[in-house]
C-alpha cells in the first residue's frame, strides 16, 4: 500500500469536553469551575452547565454533506477509537473508524480510518476508504491516484481511467504508463479493454506525452509492435534524451526488427547509455543476448562505477566477467558483494562454482552451504551435499538435508524429493528408495513423492509396487496426466497390458495433448502393436519438442527396425554424446546389438 500524508485529527480534547457534558450523571456544583485551555489555541474552553442533544448533531444550519458537528453515535465510535489505540487493540480502533468515516464522511475522520486500515493491511478496508476519500477530495492528486491503483487491483479499469484522468487534469504524475506496465499480468481481454480505454483518454489529451508513453506499451502487450514503434518514434522525437523513450524504443526495435539493429540504435546514443541505469542496463543485455560478453563485460563495469549503490550491477559484472573466462576478476568482486552482505547468496553460489572449477572442493562445499535462500538454494544445497556424498561423506550428506528440513519446514517435502533425486542421479536406486520411504513416513500423501518412489520402484522391476503408488495419484486426481503417462507407458513398455495401456495414455493425451512426454508414450506404444509409421509419425514430433535421450532411443529403435539405419546410427550418436551413460539409450544399444564405445568408433 501507498503511504499518503495525511493531516493530524485533532479530536481528543473536543471529544473529551464533549463527553463530560453527555455523559455526567451527577449535576455541576454552583461552584466556578477552573478554566479550560486548548493546547493547541491556548484559548479557554467554555463548559455549558447544560447538556442537549442538539450539541451532538449537525448544527441547525449545516447543509453540506461533511458536518461539522458529530452525532452522539459517532462520537462514541471516535472516542473509542482513541481508547482502543492507546490499548494498541488495534481492530477495535479500525472497526470504529470506518463506522464514523462511513457515516460522517469528514476527511479527517476518513484519513484516520485509512491510515488504521493501511496499518493492519485490511485490504478491503483500506481500498473502501481510499475510494471514499478520493470521493470527498476530488482535488487531491495522491489520493485519486492511489484510488486509481485500487480500482485497478480490483480489476474496474474504466473507474480507475477515470481517477487517473482527473489526476492528469490536475496536472498531476497520472502514472499512465505505471498503469500500462502493470498490464502485463493482466489477461489478454483486459489488455485490450485497457488499450481502448487509453485511446479514449488520448482523443482528449492528445499531448500528453505520458500517456502516449503508456499507450505505446500497451500496443506492445496487445501485439501490435508496429503502432507501438510509431507511437514511440513520435515521443523520441519529441524527447531524444529521454532514458524511458529510448529504453521503449530499443526494446520495440528489437523486437521488430532484431537484436542488432537495437544494439546500433542504441550505440548512436553512447554518451547517454552509461548515465542512466536502466538504459545502460538494458544495452548490457542485448550485448549478451548478441553473445558480445567482451563489450557487455564493459558496459557492466562501467555502470557499477557509475552508480556504486545498485548492487545488483556488480552481481551482473562479476557474472559476465565469470562468463568471459576472468576467473579472478569475478572472484574479487563477488568477495566485495560477500563482504558488503549485498547478494550475498548470489555470490556464495557462483564462489562456490568458482571453486569447483579450481578443483578446491572443500571451499566449494563451505561456500554452497552459506546459500541460504533465493533461487539457486535448491541447487545449492544438492551440489554441496553431492561433493559430500561423492567424497564418501555420506552422513554429513544426510545431515546436511536433515538441517535443511528443520531450517526450512515449509519446504521440507522438496528438501526430501532433493535428497530422492540426488541418491538416483548417484545411481544408488537402494538408498533413494530408502529415502523416499522415510519421506513418505511423514507425508504419505504426497503425490510428488508417491511418484518419485513408483519410478524407484520400476527401476528395480517391482511393477506391482509401482503400480499402487500411481494408482493411489490417479485415485485421489484422476486429471493427473502425468501419473496416468508414467503408468500407461510402463504397462505399454513392460507388459501385455497393451489395451489399459492404451487407455491410460489416451486420458493422459486428451488432459496435456502438447506434453512430449505423453506423445512419445504413444508412439512407443503404436510400435509395440507394429505400427510402425504412426509410430514414426509421433515419435518425431516428440523428439522435434523434446530431443532428450530416452526419445532419441525410442525413435531410433523404430528408425533401425523399419530399416532406416543412416537416420537411427544418426539419432543414436546425437545423443550418445549428450549422455554417454544413460540408462535407456545403453539398454536400446546393447538390445540393438550398436556399440558407440570410442574403441569401437576407432575400428570402424
Amino acid at each position: 500500500m501507498t503511504t499518503l500524508a495525511l493531516r493530524p485529527l485533532l479530536l481528543p480534547l473536543v471529544l473529551t469536553t464533549s463527553m463530560l457534558t453527555a455523559c455526567s450523571s451527577a449535576p455541576l456544583t454552583s461552584q466556578t469551575p477552573a478554566p479550560l485551555m486548548d493546547s493547541v489555541t491556548h484559548q479557554t474552553l467554555s463548559i455549558t452547565d447544560t447538556s442537549d442533544p442538539s450539541d451532538f448533531g449537525p448544527a441547525a444550519n449545516e447543509t453540506g454533506t461533511n458536518p461539522t458537528q458529530f452525532s452522539r453515535d459517532n462520537l462514541l465510535a471516535l472516542l473509542t477509537a482513541e481508547m482502543a489505540a492507546r490499548d494498541q487493540q488495534y481492530d477495535i480502533v479500525l472497526q470504529n473508524y470506518l463506522k464514523a468515516a462511513r457515516e460522517t464522511r469528514d476527511e479527517a475522520v476518513v484519513t484516520r480510518a485509512f491510515s488504521a486500515a493501511q496499518f493492519l493491511k485490511d485490504e478491503a478496508a483500506f481500498t473502501e476508504m481510499t475510494l471514499l476519500w478520493a470521493e470527498i477530495a476530488p482535488d487531491n492528486v495522491e489520493v485519486q491516484q492511489q484510488a486509481a491503483f485500487e480500482l485497478i487491483k480490483a480489476h474496474k479499469l474504466p473507474e480507475a481511467l477515470s481517477h487517473m484522468e482527473k489526476v492528469l487534469e490536475l496536472e498531476g504524475p497520472a502514472s499512465f504508463d505505471r498503469v500500462a506496465m502493470h498490464a502485463k499480468s493482466l489477461p489478454p481481454a483486459e489488455r485490450a479493454q485497457l488499450l481502448s480505454l487509453y485511446e479514449q483518454i488520448l482523443d482528449r489529451h492528445p499531448d500528453s506525452s505520458e500517456l502516449r508513453y503508456g499507450y505505446a506499451v500497451l500496443l506492445e502487450l496487445n501485439n501490435q509492435p508496429d503502432k507501438a514503434l510509431a507511437t514511440s518514434q513520435a515521443l523520441l522525437t519529441e524527447s531524444p534524451e529521454n532514458p524511458a523513450v529510448i529504453t521503449l524504443h530499443a526494446r520495440l526495435v528489437k523486437n521488430t526488427q532484431g537484436n542488432d539493429k537495437a544494439i546500433a540504435f542504441l550505440k548512436a546514443r553512447e554518451k547517454l547509455l552509461l548515465s542512466d541505469m536502466q538504459l545502460g542496463n538494458f544495452y548490457a543485455r542485448a550485448l549478451i543476448d548478441s553473445n558480445q560478453l567482451s563489450d557487455a563485460e564493459k558496459v557492466y563495469k562501467q555502470l557499477a562505477k557509475s552508480f556504486p549503490d545498485a548492487t545488483h550491477l556488480r552481481l551482473s559484472y562479476a557474472l559476465v566477467a565469470l562468463e568471459n573466462g576472468k576467473v579472478t576478476v569475478a572472484k574479487n568482486a563477488l568477495l566485495k558483494l560477500v563482504e558488503a552482505g549485498q547478494h550475498a547468496n548470489e555470490a556464495h553460489f557462483y564462489l562456490a562454482r568458482i571453486a569447483e572449477m579450481e578443483k578446491d572442493e572443500d571451499t566449494a562445499i563451505l561456500e554452497y552451504r552459506q546459500v541460504e535462500r533465493g533461487g539457486n538454494y535448491f541447487s545449492a544445497l544438492a551440489r554441496a551435499a553431492f561433493l559430500l556424498a561423492e567424497s564418501g561423506k555420506d552422513s554429513e550428506a544426510q545431515a546436511l538435508f536433515a538441517e535443511a528440513r528443520q531450517r526450512s519446514p515449509a519446504q521440507e517435502a522438496q528438501i526430501w524429493e532433493l535428497e530422492i533425486n540426488l541418491m538416483t542421479e548417484m545411481n544408488r536406486i537402494d538408498d533413494a528408495l530408502s529415502v523416499a520411504n522415510q519421506a513418505l513416513n511423514v507425508f504419505p500423501d504426497s503425490h510428488s513423492l508417491l511418484y518419485a518412489r513408483a519410478m524407484l520402484q520400476e527401476r528395480q522391476d517391482n511393477l506391482e509396487d509401482m503400480e499402487r503408488d500411481l494408482r493411489a495419484i490417479i485415485d485421489e486426481d484422476p486429471q493427473n496426466a502425468v501419473a496416468l503417462n508414467a503408468l500407461g507407458y510402463t504397462l505399454a513398455d513392460r507388459t501385455d497390458r497393451l489395451d489399459e495401456a492404451r487407455q491410460l495414455i489416451e486420458q493422459a493425451y486428451k488432459l496435456d495433448p502438447q506434453n512430449p512426454a505423453i506423445i512419445d508414450s504413444i508412439g512407443w506404444l503404436l510400435f509395440r502393436t507394429q505400427q510402425i509409421d504412426k509410430a514414426l509419425s509421433y515419435l518425431e514430433q516428440a523428439y522435434a519438442k523434446f530431443p532428450d535421450p530416452e526419445v532419441g532411443a525410442h525413435l531410433g529403435e523404430v528408425y533401425w527396425v523399419s530399416g532406416q539405419q543412416d537416420k537411427a546410427m544418426s539419432i543414436f550418436r546425437e545423443n550418445h554424446a549428450k549422455d554417454p551413460n544413460h540408462r535407456i539409450l545403453g539398454k536400446t544399444l546393447k538390445r540393438l546389438g550398436i556399440d558407440l564405445s570410442p574403441t569401437a568408433n576407432d575400428a570402424e
